[in-house]
């Protein structure tokens, strides 16, 4: 994968985790009013804590030679077409979700592309209990 759809896809992920804490945050408006300034203030602090997470832990998985990049050679090498869903809500809660273009799929093929990807996160010393994997294909509507 080329660094530029790297950068793409990074781009697009942080856009939707911004775009979560936003719609998060808007959600609960109505409850902050009623909470007093500091307790606005430390929701505030919180929320810029989890996005600085999430924007860490994206860099992290998307740098140059890096776990995504590894996983997607891989599955590019055993002759995956694919697209690939990412939504960071913690570094305890990654769930990644792969939509294959080109296989059906079954069981075997899920056990195959399940194995790539937790065979890097273990290289990577990544824990393996922080992702929830997915693998799909074309006909599978979303599932979060």
């Amino acid at each position: 994968m080329k660094k530029g759809k790297i950068t793409l896809i990074g781009t697009v992920v942080i856009l939707f985790v911004v775009t979560f804490l936003f719609i998060n945050n808007s959600s609960t408006k109505g409850e902050i009013s009623e909470h007093s300034p500091s307790k606005r203030t430390e929701i505030k602090v919180e929320n810029e804590k989890k996005l600085k997470e999430a924007e860490e832990i994206q860099d992290q998985l998307y740098q140059e030679d890096g776990f995504f990049e590894y996983v997607s050679n891989k599955l590019t090498e055993k002759g995956y077409v694919f697209r690939m869903l990412l939504v960071v809500n913690s570094k305890d809660d990654i769930r990644v979700k792969y939509i294959l273009a080109n296989k059906e799929a079954t069981e075997s093929v899920q056990d195959e592309v399940k194995s790539i990807f937790y065979g890097a996160v273990e290289s990577n010393n990544l824990d393996p209990n922080s992702f929830n994997l997915k693998v799909g294909d074309n006909n599978d509507g979303p599932d979060w």
